[in-house]
């Protein structure tokens, strides 16, 4: 009886020194990263959960049914059609007007903005007026859908988890990322499709340390969200296969078709978005406008009304009432109440509507081609559900994340040739006339360029304050000849800034004209600075990114930029060497040691990464005190003044909580073995200073 226990207890204490082991091999933040990953993808997945039923709920206010919004509001008498999403759209408005947000959209373009320019930071303090907005707007009508809204808040979620714990900013972006996906996941019932898209879109990033957190985040989210809602897919979908490879051809056109379509879904939104922005009147009143027009086609069309799922699972199941004619009247109006809620203002996702529109193309093209070619064709609802991967494709240039998603939903590998055929062709297609997808055009129409790519991303979220010095060696407008010469001989630079009386940057004078100046002889006497300046030298500001940096260098033969306030006052406040940005760039995407201590500042409620360039010869180690100097002080082991190392801070496990904890030494600290010694110095007395704290034969004896 007694060996059970201890049985127990040694397992017990073997997987406690494993799981110490392990997490001792990492730093305070990744321990705190990994263990956040299951809590966030809990929380996301209870939030989607809560949204859906307040969703349900006020939907069932309104119009009577919580479930099926399209048979509620076929019974309903027309002129409620109209006035329920009044209704929504006045209080989107006031919600808009009160909060001081932008409700237009579900928020996949505020993500995608600030996880490759903000270091992955969102604002719940905007983002939940935000969601209630896009609740309101699907649970009376309006035509976009729910997936927006939760994966915003997810996110915002992620974002607030991350800055609360003070992760760094890649693992901010990667929960970000990562809480999207669980939301989209949960929505969807699909945690593969869910995870593609966040690598796909938000992250354009495929590597495996971005895969794993975003995988498992989707997965828990999944699972509270089935628990609670059941296992079922958000679409009913029949066997469908593959009937003959000859079926590849009608597919092809499917794929065209589909491309097409979505460059017209595409055009008729923004350009809603133009003429709802150009009608006057004040802002918050604009979505009513648009929800009441829906709620017109709503009275012969009630099909367009919310994110359409039950018009959906009737196409994909051929249902006899879904006639070619409706079909294809269903294309201009669901495209139509989509753009007109969009355009409005209207909060909410077009992921939705985007499956709705091509399962209305795929079931009105396939209804023709079964027509014509009964024997060698699948039914409709096979074209209805490659034609839902063709738009998503289209729409977001994300042709994995729409094939995924939608094999999700079948579970059936015989229709996934003609899926990837269609999603591929269909991308192309809308890449051909539109090298932007959706969320990228939004965000273009805002001003703001995402980055390609990781290198892309960092050179761009890093600004010319960052790794700018603020010495700034400069001669006045009116010094003479031979002290521009002296001056070139003490600087090591090929030009030399020029400044007036007030510390305003004139231009620079270039080694190569001082050359040209030389065979004049005496009338050199009479040259002054002002005489060579060259007015048209670039520059650069604190604010602009190192992206934009680069691109000025490529235009500026120069090996540095000087660096102004701004370009009306024209101050000289620092400058910016080729030196620098090759350094930034070797060390943050090429992962090379280089003499760049790097550091994160915070201001206010955000996280700044600076730059600082150690001297020559010096270098930052971090250090663990062995056991046999357990107990000694800073003032014992004489690291300055033995070695010329300095202690820049020490980090230990706090006894009691159990986390890292951060001190700044004094020289009667007292050390205890396992802490973490910061250390600066010389490569020579770095070396000197790890040899002192080696322990000796007689101490390891000991």
């Amino acid at each position: 009886m007694q060996l059970l226990p201890q049985w127990v207890r040694s397992i017990g204490n073997k997987s406690r020194t494993l799981i110490w082991a392990q997490l001792a091999k990492r730093t305070y933040g990744e321990n705190v990263f990994l263990l956040l990953l299951p809590l966030v993808g809990l929380a996301v997945g209870l939030t989607s959960v809560v949204t859906a039923h307040i969703i349900s709920f006020l939907q069932n206010q309104f119009w009577g049914s919580g479930q099926n919004l399209l048979g509620a509001a076929s019974e309903n008498p027309w002129p409620l059609r109209i006035i329920i999403p009044l209704v929504g759209g006045l209080l989107v408005g006031v919600i808009g007007w009160f909060f001081r947000v932008q409700t237009r959209g579900g928020g996949i373009t505020t993500i995608m903005q600030a996880v490759s320019l903000k270091g992955g930071a969102i604002s719940v303090r905007q983002t939940v007026p935000r969601d209630w907005a896009a609740i309101v707007t699907i649970s009376t009508g309006g035509s976009l859908g729910r997936e927006g809204a939760m994966a915003l808040l997810a996110s915002a979620i992620g974002s607030y988890t991350g800055r609360h714990f003070k992760l760094s900013t890649q693992q901010i972006r990667v929960l970000v990322c990562a809480s999207a996906a669980a939301a989209l996941a949960a929505v969807y019932n699909a945690p593969i499709g869910g995870s593609l898209f966040a690598l796909e879109i938000l992250m354009g990033n495929f590597a495996l340390e971005v895969l794993g957190p975003v995988v498992v985040v989707s997965v828990i989210s999944t699972l509270v969200f089935r628990s609670a809602m059941g296992n079922l897919p958000r679409f009913v979908v029949p066997h469908y296969e593959l009937v003959s490879a000859w079926e590849l051809l009608p597919y092809l056109g499917l794929g065209l078709l589909s491309g097409l379509i979505s460059l017209l879904f595409m055009s008729s939104l923004f350009t809603s978005q133009n003429v709802f922005e150009k009608l006057p009147g004040p802002k918050w009143i604009k979505p009513a406008i648009g929800m009441t027009l829906v709620g017109v086609i709503g009275v012969w069309f009630p099909h367009v009304y919310g994110n359409g799922f039950e018009t959906v699972n009737l196409t994909l199941q051929g249902a006899k009432e879904l006639t070619l004619t409706l079909l294809l009247l269903l294309i201009p109006m669901k495209i139509l109440a989509s753009s007109l809620t969009f355009g409005s203002g209207g909060a909410g996702g077009l992921f939705t509507p985007s499956l709705m529109l091509g399962a209305l193309v795929g079931g009105a093209f396939g209804y023709e081609v079964h027509h014509l070619f009964p024997s060698t064709t699948a039914e409709q609802g096979a074209y209805a559900l490659v034609g839902m991967g063709g738009l998503l494709a289209g729409m977001t240039h994300a042709p994995l994340t729409a094939i995924m998603m939608i094999f999700e939903q079948t579970n059936n590998y015989q229709i996934v040739l003609p899926l990837m055929l269609v999603c591929i062709v269909s991308h192309f297609t809308t890449r051909l006339f539109r090298a932007r997808s959706m969320e990228e055009e939004s965000l273009h129409r805002r001003g703001v360029t995402l980055p390609t790519g990781l290198e892309a991303g960092v050179m761009q979220s890093l600004r010319v304050e960052d790794i700018m010095h603020d010495d700034v060696p400069a001669i006045s407008h009116s010094v003479p000849f031979s002290m521009i010469v002296e001056q070139f001989l003490k600087e090591p630079y090929s030009n030399i800034y020029v400044v007036n009386s007030t510390g305003k940057f004139l231009g620079a004078i270039r080694l190569h004209s001082m050359k040209e100046m030389l065979h004049q002889g005496e009338s050199l006497s009479s040259v002054i600075a002002d005489d060579l300046v060259d007015d048209s030298f670039q520059f650069v500001t604190p604010r602009q990114t190192l992206s934009d940096v680069m691109d000025i260098f490529w235009r500026e033969n120069a090996e540095r930029l000087p660096v102004i306030d701004n370009p009306t006052d024209r101050k000289l406040i620092g400058w910016i060497s080729k030196r620098d940005l090759l350094g930034v760039y070797s060390q943050e995407i090429m992962h090379k040691r280089q003499l760049l201590g790097h550091f994160v500042v915070r201001e206010g409620d955000e996280k700044r990464d600076v730059f600082v360039e150690l001297p020559e010869g010096f270098e930052v180690r971090t250090l663990e005190l062995p056991v046999h100097l357990n107990g000694r002080t800073l003032a014992e082991l004489a690291p300055r003044s033995s070695y010329s190392v300095h202690i820049l801070v020490i980090k230990r496990r706090d006894p009691v909580t159990g986390r890292n904890v951060t001190e700044m030494p004094e020289p009667t600290t007292r050390l205890f073995a396992g802490d973490d010694l910061v250390v600066i110095g010389k490569d020579g007395g770095l070396e000197q200073f790890v040899a002192a704290l080696a322990p000796t034969v007689e101490n390891s004896t000991e």
